[in-house]
């Protein structure tokens, strides 16, 4: 196999990003070992002494405090993009001109043409590629598609979401702030809103036409550490609507902050009954959900997700963990059997065009027709 370590036949992984207790060490790295097929052979961040301890917490050969020294080490065949949106294109390039496969975390770009940017080196590089929209990974997602299809509830009519972001109303951390300047790529409609999206469409099929409002309710947050007041520049309130191509009647709502009452809501509405999916918040690439199902005119029970779906780990799985285990899985086997189920930057780059046109109507004020 190209790119595969010779003598352990392990895909060698590099993390930029990775110190003891941020996002990466939480999620990416107690995925990648539980899985086999992968080594993490080295981590990176901007200090040494942060790389040098997330090296010897997590038993990992090589720290580096720069990109250059993780992409140009021998001993990594993948580099991991784990960091802030805007650092993405820098470090994604200087990964893909090492000759280095790549998984970088959404968003991929800061906005689409960064994203084009990356996705047209890597092509013309031959690197292969990866976009973190982990929920299209999920046993969920798939398992979904399949009962869609083979029609469990027969025509699907309609489907809506109801979301909180969380985020997007009081920070509780200074290293958050830059989420709330659409300047940064790092925005509500970019990451609960479209992690969600891409596994909705996954399931349902892509829109014919969609009709956008966005607006801005709060003007400014608090900085919960301090108090302090932080000005709220982007939107705080997503309403999606439009026709998927299947002609199904589409309708998803996003805010801001934590609801008293539904956080996450996901329905799906057809000729013979109807699909819940719900969970304790609107990031559904990163949250547990639950799956109900009822046939028109019985009561809601549990849709059991097939033991053939889920992993083989005798240990429970437990999101942030969950997901990111199912996608580097789905990695491992799409380099092995040279196929393509987890995203490249080339779909990368639809997703972010998709984003751009959702924001044309709300722009404009009118209906796109896909």
């Amino acid at each position: 196999m190209k790119n595969i370590s010779a003598t352990t036949n392990k895909i060698r992984v590099g993390i930029i990003g990775a110190n003891t207790t941020n996002w990466a060490s939480r999620s990416h790295i107690p995925a990648l070992k539980l899985l086999p097929g992968f080594e993490l052979t080295a981590v990176s961040t901007t200090k040494m002494s942060s790389a040098q301890q997330a090296a010897e917490k997590f038993g990992v050969k090589h720290a580096f405090d720069n990109e250059s020294d993780l992409v140009s080490c021998p001993d990594v065949d993948l580099v991991v993009i784990a960091v802030k949106v805007p650092y993405h294109y820098q470090l994604v390039k200087a990964a893909v001109e090492a000759g280095k496969m790549v998984y970088c975390e959404w968003p991929l770009g800061n906005g689409t043409r960064e994203a084009e940017e990356m996705a047209t080196l890597a092509n013309d590089k031959g690197i292969r590629t990866f976009t973190g929209l982990q929920a299209l990974s999920l046993p969920e997602t798939i398992y979904l598609k399949k009962v869609i299809a083979d029609g469990l509830i027969g025509e699907v009519l309609s489907s809506n979401i109801l979301g909180s972001g969380g985020m997007w109303a009081d920070i509780r951390s200074e290293g958050n702030i830059y989420m709330y300047d659409p300047a940064n790529g790092a925005t509500m409609l970019e990451i609960p809103f479209a992690h969600t999206l891409a596994a909705y469409l996954a399931v349902l099929g892509n829109y014919q036409s969609v009709s956008t409002t966005l607006a801005r309710r709060r003007t400014e947050v608090t900085l919960l550490t301090n108090g302090t007041k932080v000005p709220q520049l982007t939107n705080d309130q997503i309403v999606v609507s439009g026709i998927l191509k299947a002609g199904i009647v589409s309708n998803i709502h996003y805010r801001s902050g934590i609801s008293t009452g539904t956080n996450f809501l996901w329905e799906i509405n057809g000729t013979k009954g109807d699909i819940l999916v719900s969970g304790q918040l609107g990031h559904y690439q990163l949250t547990p959900v639950t799956v109900q199902y009822a046939a028109s005119g019985e009561k809601l029970q549990s849709l059991e997700i097939p033991t053939n779906y889920l992993t083989d780990v005798s240990e429970p799985l437990h999101q942030p963990v969950y997901g990111l285990y199912y996608t580097y899985k789905a990695v491992w086997n799409d380099i092995q059997n040279n196929t393509h189920t987890v995203p490249d930057f080339a779909q990368g780059v639809r997703m972010h065009k998709l984003l751009d046109r959702i924001k044309e109507s709300a722009e404009e004020g009118r209906t796109i027709t896909m």
